[in-house]
C-alpha cells in the first residue's frame, strides 16, 4: 500500500485550530473527525483515527479562532454553541453570512426562536432556500424562489476566506448538522486547510448569498438546479488528490453529475474490496447498483451498514439491500445499531489493496445516496486519494460494523440521575425511552423487572404483551421520570439501552414505576445486573403479592414467557392489542380482569350494574358496587373510562 510520509506528518503535527495552523503557515492538510468510537484493530502506519470526538467543537473552536469572516451554509441549526460562537465572532468584527434551508429555518420551535433571536440581536442576517431573508430588526423579506420542495442539505463552512493570507482559509464539512441531537447521531466531519478549496466553496456559497458583500441579494440568489457549476473541482492538498463537487444538477445539464461521478471513481478504482455507511442508500439508484454489480465478482469484497429505520424498509419491499443475496458470500450488508441515527454519507474504496499502486479512497459529505441528492437538494461531496484517510475512515467503519454485528455497543448518553427527564416514547411494556436532548430518545428497560415484551423477534410477541404495553403507556404518557442505578447514581448501561430504578412523577406524588409494574402483576423479578439488596427483597415480595392475588400475567401463569403471533387474539382476554383505558361500559369479562384488583367476581358485578343500570354515567358510580372502594377505585381510575 503506497505510503504518503509528509501527510502522515501534517496529520499528526498540525491539529486545525489556530493557535497551530498560524505558525504553520506553508503547511497544507486535511483532517478528519469521527463522534463514535473506532476499531483501532485495523490501524497502520499509527495513523489512529480521531474518533469519539465532539463534533460540534470542531466547527465550534473554527468560528472561535476566526479573525476575518465566517460563512455558514448548514441544513439545520439548533445548537447554542453555534450561535453563541457566531455571535462571539460578530462582537470581534467577523463578517458572519448564514445559509439556511427554510423548512428548518422556520418549523417554529420554541428553541429554535432562541437562537435565531440570538443571531438576529446580534446584527446577524440570514438568507434561507426560499429566497427569505431574515433582518436583525425581525422583519423577514420575504421572497419565492423556485426550490421544487428540494432541501438546502449543505452542512459546510468557510473560515476566513476575507483575510489577506491565504494560509489562513479552513473548509468545515461533513455529515454533521449542527443540531443538539446531531452530537448522538454517527457522523464524520472533515477539516481542510487550503486556499483553493476555501475560494470553490466561498463561490458555491456566494451563489446561494447572491452577493459578494455583507448583505444577500434575494434577486440573483441560486439555489437547487438553478445553480451554475463551480470553476475548479481537482485539487492536491498537501500531496494528496482530492476532488469536490456540489449538486444537484442544474437545468441546463451544464453541471457534473455527482452521481455519474461515484459510479465511475467505482467502476475504475475498486479493485478488492469496497465498503459504504449510509443514512440511506435508495436501492435502484446507479450507485446502488454499481456496487451491487461490482460485488457479483467473488474476489471483490463488500460490506456495508445502513441506518435501521432504511435498511426495513428495503427488507420489506424485498430491494437487494435488505435481500438474503445482501449477507452471502462476500456480501456483507446491515443495519445499523448505533446510539441514535446512523447519518454518515459515506464509501470507502480498497483500503485493503496490498498493491503500492492503487491508492484507497474515500467518498464523503453531505450528499445522502438517493435521487433526491443527485436531481434536487443542495450538496457538497468529496472524492479524497489516500491511503492514510481511507484507513482512518475504515478505522471507523469498521467500529460501525462492529456494533452492527453485536460485539460491541455504542456509547450511553450522559443522564442526570437527579433530573426529570420527559417520556419520549413507549416502545412496548418492557421498554420506554427518555427525551435526552430536544428530539433524541433513549430506551429505559426497569432493573429488577422481566416484563412481556411485544418485540420477541419475527412477527411474534410474548403473551400478556398487549396488557403491558397498554398499561405502560397509561401511566407513563406525557409524564415525567427520573432514572438511576442501585447506587443512585447515573444508570447502568447494556445493549444501546439503560437499565435502571425509575421514579415517576404523577402529579407532583413520585412513585416507583418497577413497583407498580411488579406489584400490579404486570411483570415478573429479575436478577439481572447488579441491584440493591433492599430492592431485592421488596421486588420479591411484590412479585409474591401479584402472584397470590392473580394479577393480570398471574391469572395465566403457564403462559408467561411463551410467545403468539403479534396479531393474534390471545385467549383469557389478554390480547395483543388491549388498550388501556379500558371502557367499563363496552369491555368483556376477561378484559375487566386485566385491571389491577378486579378479579373475576368484581369483574361480574360491573358487568351486572351496567345492565341493570343502562351503563355507567360517571366513574363514581362503581362505589356503589359491593367491595369496590375509594382506595380501590383510586388504583384502577387512570386506566378506565366510560367513553
Amino acid at each position: 500500500m503506497q505510503v504518503k510520509h509528509f501527510f502522515i506528518f501534517a496529520i499528526l503535527l498540525f491539529p486545525f485550530d489556530r493557535a497551530v495552523a498560524q505558525n504553520t503557515a506553508e503547511t497544507e492538510w486535511i483532517k478528519t473527525y469521527f463522534n463514535m468510537p473506532s476499531d483501532t484493530s485495523v490501524m497502520f502506519n499509527e495513523t489512529k483515527s480521531n474518533s469519539s470526538w465532539d463534533l460540534i467543537s470542531t466547527i465550534e473552536q473554527l468560528i472561535d479562532s476566526s479573525k476575518h469572516s465566517v460563512d455558514l451554509s448548514i441544513y439545520d441549526l439548533e445548537e447554542m454553541r453555534i450561535a453563541d460562537a457566531l455571535v462571539r465572532a460578530r462582537k470581534r468584527g467577523v463578517r458572519i453570512r448564514l445559509v439556511t434551508d427554510n423548512n428548518n429555518r422556520t418549523d417554529g420551535g420554541v428553541l429554535d426562536e432562541k437562537i435565531w433571536e440570538r443571531l438576529r440581536s446580534a446584527g446577524i442576517i440570514s438568507i434561507d432556500d426560499d429566497g427569505d431573508v431574515y433582518q436583525p430588526d425581525g422583519e423577514i423579506l420575504d421572497n419565492d424562489l423556485v426550490n421544487d420542495g428540494a432541501d438546502m442539505h449543505n452542512k459546510f463552512a468557510i473560515i476566513d476566506m476575507l483575510s489577506e493570507d491565504k494560509n489562513d482559509d479552513f473548509v468545515w464539512t461533513g455529515s454533521t448538522n449542527l443540531t443538539y441531537t446531531g452530537a448522538y447521531n454517527t457522523n464524520n466531519t472533515i477539516v481542510i486547510k487550503h486556499h483553493d478549496v476555501a475560494r470553490v466553496y466561498t463561490e458555491e456559497f456566494e451563489q446561494m448569498w447572491g452577493s459578494k458583500t455583507e448583505i444577500p441579494d434575494p434577486q440573483k440568489a441560486r439555489f437547487h438546479k438553478d445553480k451554475r457549476d463551480v470553476s475548479e473541482h481537482i485539487f492536491d492538498v498537501g500531496g494528496t488528490k482530492i476532488e469536490i463537487y456540489f449538486a444537484p444538477i442544474n437545468r441546463d445539464g451544464s453541471k457534473p453529475s455527482v452521481s455519474e461521478r461515484i459510479v465511475e471513481v467505482i467502476n475504475t478504482e475498486t479493485q478488492s474490496d469496497i465498503r459504504f455507511q449510509a443514512f440511506a442508500i435508495t436501492p435502484t439508484i446507479p450507485i446502488s447498483n454499481a456496487i451491487w454489480n461490482i460485488s457479483i465478482n467473488p474476489d471483490i469484497q463488500l460490506e456495508g451498514v445502513i441506518d435501521p429505520g432504511f435498511f426495513s424498509r428495503y427488507r420489506n419491499t424485498g430491494a437487494i439491500w435488505g435481500s438474503p443475496e445482501a449477507q452471502l458470500a462476500n456480501r456483507m450488508i446491515l443495519p445499523a445499531r448505533e446510539t441514535r441515527k446512523l447519518h454518515s454519507k459515506l464509501i470507502i474504496i480498497d483500503v485493503n489493496e496490498p498493491s503500492p499502486e492503487d491508492v484507497a479512497v474515500v467518498i464523503a459529505g453531505s450528499y445522502n445516496f438517493s435521487n433526491n441528492a443527485e436531481r434536487s437538494n443542495d450538496e457538497n461531496t468529496l472524492i479524497i486519494y489516500s491511503d492514510e484517510i481511507a484507513n482512518q475512515y475504515y478505522q471507523n467503519f469498521k467500529g460501525v460494523m462492529n456494533r452492527a454485528e453485536g460485539k460491541s455497543f455504542g456509547p450511553a448518553p450522559h443522564v442526570d440521575p437527579n433530573k426529570w427527564y420527559d417520556v419520549y416514547a413507549i416502545r412496548d411494556g418492557a421498554e420506554f425511552e427518555i427525551e435526552i436532548v430536544p428530539g433524541f430518545g433513549y430506551p429505559v428497560q426497569l432493573l429488577g423487572v422481566d416484563v412481556p415484551s411485544i418485540y420477541a423477534g419475527g412477527d411474534s410477541a410474548y403473551y400478556f404483551s398487549g396488557a403491558t404495553t397498554s398499561y405502560l403507556r397509561n401511566l407513563l404518557e406525557g409524564r415525567r421520570v427520573k432514572v438511576f442505578d442501585y447506587d443512585g447514581g447515573a444508570p447502568y448501561s447494556a445493549y444501546n439501552r439503560f437499565f435502571a430504578y425509575v421514579m415517576l412523577d404523577q402529579e407532583g406524588d413520585h412513585v416507583s414505576l418497577n413497583k407498580e409494574m411488579l406489584i400490579n402483576g404486570f411483570g415478573t423479578y429479575s436478577s439481572s445486573f447488579k441491584q440493591h439488596e433492599d430492592s431485592v427483597i421488596a421486588f420479591k415480595e411484590y412479585e409474591g403479592a401479584a402472584r397470590n392475588q392473580k394479577r393480570v400475567i398471574w391469572k395465566n401463569e403457564s403462559k408467561i414467557g411463551t410467545k403468539v403471533l403479534r396479531s393474534k387474539e390471545i385467549e383469557g382476554g389478554a390480547a395483543i392489542e388491549v388498550v388501556y383505558p379500558i371502557n367499563i361500559n363496552t369491555a368483556d369479562q376477561a378484559t375487566l380482569q386485566l385491571l389491577p384488583g378486579i378479579g373475576e367476581t368484581y369483574a361480574s358485578r360491573i358487568i351486572s350494574y351496567r345492565l341493570a343500570n343502562s351503563g355507567f354515567s360517571s366513574i363514581e358510580e362503581l362505589l356503589k358496587i359491593k367491595g369496590i372502594g375509594d382506595k380501590r377505585l383510586a388504583k384502577i381510575r387512570p386506566l378506565i373510562t366510560i367513553n
